[in-house]
């Protein structure tokens, strides 16, 4: 915060020292020529042009336009112009030793410097150039807005050129088509005959058609009558249809067989007289008489026979001559009808033809005629002056204030440069900062269990005087309860495997481990276990110091060296904590706490002691921790914050997790803006509660 501040004030000096330095040495005048887009002429006769009502036309036109407002052939031919050449930007930059102009140096400055502007919620869309000098402004500006109306109405002219061109070609080609056609049509009625679509013949022809048609049916039913008729008799004559009652009659009236009908009445009739003389049915009389009568009667009924068979095959052979004429008549019936069904094929054919040239001429009328009103259309708008979609409507002007600097912007923007610049550089460094800071950098490693953080001394809001047994010392301070806090945690965690044997290592120096080792310690026997502390870091040893007393006593390196034994080195202080120092430095062998002796000692120490804590030399720069490692039950991590890097850590923690001994897990001292940070609310709770409560 101090440097982003900083960085504030610095730039706003910056800024101000820009401002007066760009104000002196590099002044800018802008200018700007507005154009305006408007619909094109739907009609030579419209009084006015119409307005664009759609937005995103309007931007389409506009920078389709922009775009070839400041294209190459539009700049160059305006670098041409002797009122461009005449200024001091062109003289300045763009004139050879030989006095020869480079054109092509200053078309490409414009194209990276003149740029276009959309004016939103309007028609209108400007042209805009910066330079050094006010007066040659609007010179440059006015000469490419002059050159580029210029390309546009030469554009006009050329695209009405064409199209009339267009127009005249298919108006003659279409006269030409007509006269074509006229001839065909006249010829195709001389040799035609046809007069007009409703030609008389058609009708006629129609009617015959239907007068044949009509013949054809009533011949078919006559032939279909007549076929069963003729079946019929056949089947009588056949004998496999009996003869009808009416051919009987018929029969029955032939004058051949009339005095046979009159013998048998009579025979009937003298029967009728005998049988009324004699009473007897079997008199010879009557019998004779009987069989007389019966015989006339099959003579009667064959000559009826012969009589029927005779009528019927006369009857049969009418049928056929009869069958025969319908035939032939159907026959010709049929073929007059093909011979007028081509007629009338033919005559459709040709009034289809005459109807399609006909249709064809009115066609190639109308075309003529809108060809016409087109090229009237088109010279009438060639005529008028608001035909152009793109009109200037405002020139550029000799700028009156400079639009570069201006105190307004750069002032601010410098501010926000450096104080960006400071800010990114402060981001990159924390991005790139593989440190562990917070709690949250190592929960994010395998393993990395955070037990505890303890926050800097001084950070802690109850001013404690040191951080070594401050448990005691200031037991109502912060860091007090962070301790009694972490070895609450400590003690969920090693849980009922009950480890007594505990390594404090740290990674790098200053890590803080005789601290926390004390602390715990005094927090552990405050729980009324019985806690003993050993210094087993031969090569900086703290402990004995921290805990109030002199470092050249005999401790744990006579002991093992077997100069003097466990009790005489051990030494209670007046927090219920019991001490074991390094020893006098000639003792401090470091190869000795990797023999059985040390094994031996914390055994005995396992026996007397609910709880061993061992201080050791940090892991990277010694290699006692590990080897302490694999003689103890489990080990606590401790991480000095803003000191370790994450892929140390996650290192230490592998290294341990393989060891003989348990990683209970990590312990974070001292990171920086803990109570104004991370654990800000808990320690400000932690803070105020002690403070209220009872002496």
């Amino acid at each position: 915060m101090v440097l982003i501040i900083a960085s504030a004030f610095l730039g706003v000096f910056l800024g101000v020292a820009a401002f007066f330095l760009f104000n002196q040495f590099l002044p800018i005048y802008s200018g700007e020529v507005l154009f305006e887009i408007r619909a094109a002429l739907s009609e030579s006769t419209d009084i006015a042009s119409r307005d664009i009502t759609q937005d995103d036309l309007v931007l389409r036109l506009a920078r389709t336009e922009g775009t070839l407002m400041v294209s190459r052939r539009i700049l160059e031919a305006a670098v041409k112009e002797p009122d461009i050449q005449a200024t001091t930007w062109f003289r300045k930059d763009f004139i050879a030793d030989d006095g020869f102009p480079l054109i092509d140096e200053a078309v490409d400055e414009l194209e990276e410097d003149v740029t276009t502007r959309l004016i939103r919620g309007s028609n209108l869309f400007g042209l805009r150039w910066s330079t050094g000098v006010a007066v040659d402004v609007p010179r440059v500006l006015n000469t490419i807005a002059r050159k580029y109306i210029a390309s546009r109405e030469e554009f006009d002219r050329g695209k009405y050129n064409t199209n009339l061109e267009l127009f005249n070609s298919e108006l003659n080609q279409t006269n030409r088509e007509l006269d074509d056609l006229a001839q065909k049509i006249g010829s195709f009625i001389r040799e035609k005959g046809i007069t007009s679509l409703d030609d008389p013949r058609s009708h006629q022809l129609s009617l015959a058609m239907a007068e044949v048609v009509e013949r054809i049916a009533e011949v078919n039913a006559a032939l279909s009558y007549g076929q069963t008729a003729y079946q019929q008799m056949a089947a009588k004559l056949d004998g496999t249809v009996e003869p009808s009652d009416e051919d009987r009659r018929l029969a029955m009236q032939n004058p051949t067989i009339q005095p046979q009908e009159l013998a048998m009445l009579q025979s009937k009739t003298f029967l009728r007289q005998l049988r009324g003389q004699y009473r007897d049915p079997g008199h010879w009389g009557i019998r004779k008489e009987q069989d007389k009568l019966n015989a006339m009667e099959i003579e009667y009924e064959v000559k009826l026979q012969e009589i029927m068979s005779t009528s019927l095959e006369a009857q049969l052979r009418e049928i056929g001559d009869g069958l025969e004429g319908s035939r032939a008549a159907l026959e010709n019936l049929e073929q007059e009808y093909q011979a007028n069904s081509v007629l009338l094929q033919t005559l459709a054919a040709d009034m289809a033809r005459f109807q399609e040239m006909e249709e064809r001429q009115d066609h190639l009328e109308q075309m003529r005629q809108s060809y016409i009103e087109l090229i009237k259309e088109l010279r009438l708008m060639r005529l008028r002056e608001d035909a152009s979609r793109i009109v200037l409507v405002q020139r550029a002007e000799t700028p009156r204030e400079k639009s570069f600097p201006r105190l307004e912007s750069v002032l601010p923007l410098t501010i926000v440069i450096v104080v960006g610049l400071v800010t990114g550089l402060i981001f990159l460094r924390e991005l790139t900062d593989q440190r562990v800071k917070t709690a949250s950098d190592l929960e994010v490693l395998p393993g990395g269990r955070v037990l505890g953080v303890i926050p800097e001394l001084l950070e802690d809001p109850c001013k404690s005087e040191a951080a070594e047994l401050v448990v005691r010392k200031c037991p109502t301070s912060v860091l007090a309860e962070s301790y009694r806090q972490t070895c609450a945690t400590i003690d969920r965690f090693n849980g009922p495997q009950g480890h007594r044997t505990m390594l404090i290592v740290g990674g790098l120096p200053g890590s803080g481990t005789t601290t926390i080792a004390t602390n715990l310690a005094a927090a552990a026997a405050a729980s009324g276990r019985k806690v003993v502390v050993v210094d087993a870091n031969f090569r900086r040893p703290r402990l004995s110091q921290a805990m109030g007393r002199a470092e050249d006593g005999p401790g744990l390196g006579e002991v093992l060296g077997g100069s003097e034994k466990l009790d005489d080195v051990i030494w209670e202080t007046e927090f219920a904590v019991d001490v074991i120092g390094a020893g006098r430095s000639v003792d401090r062998v470091f190869e000795r706490l990797s023999n059985s002796r040390f094994d031996n000692v914390m055994a005995d120490l396992r026996r007397r002691y609910d709880l061993i804590l061992v201080d050791a030399p940090p892991a990277v720069v010694a290699g006692d921790a590990m080897v302490l490692a694999t003689k103890l039950d489990a080990a606590i991590l401790v991480i000095r914050a803003s000191q370790e890097q994450r892929g140390l850590v996650a290192r230490l923690v592998n290294e341990l997790s393989e060891a003989h001994c348990e990683l209970l897990g990590i312990i974070l001292n001292r990171p920086r803006g803990t109570v104004g940070g991370y654990f800000k609310k808990n320690f400000a709770a932690m803070a105020h509660y002690a403070s209220e409560s009872p002496a």
